[in-house]
């Protein structure tokens, strides 16, 4: 119930931070219920790709929540950090160009042509 309440989230807004933290958590701490079940879901793939844009979001939106940086990337280096998703190509490109991810806004148009 709670993917479907944060997923739906995404769906209203995409550059909400924790939205994308709070489902890399929920998909990590599935983990362990992961071996219990068979439904085919990948809980490492997904904790991994929600935790690693939820970082690339707080870089970019200058995110003042230091602790939930801190536990991302905790939970990144768990999770095997860059190598898991060096093979993934859904995981998108690493944060050092996390520019390019992301439409600029009209606003921010305006203003560097004010510059």
């Amino acid at each position: 119930m709670a993917t479907e309440v944060l997923e739906n989230l995404l769906e209203e807004d995409d550059e909400v931070v924790e939205v994308w933290y709070l489902l890399g958590w929920l998909f990590y701490l599935q983990l362990d219920k992961q071996d219990l079940t068979n439904n085919g879901v990948n809980f490492r793939k997904s904790a991994w790709t929600y935790l690693s844009k939820a970082k690339k979001l707080y870089v970019k939106l200058r995110c003042e929540d230091a602790p939930m940086f801190e536990h991302t990337e905790q939970l990144l280096a768990e999770l095997g950090g860059e190598e898991h998703g060096a093979d993934d190509d859904e995981a998108g490109p690493s944060v050092d160009n996390i520019e390019d991810d992301f439409i600029q806004s009209s606003d921010e148009e305006d203003d560097a042509m004010d510059h």
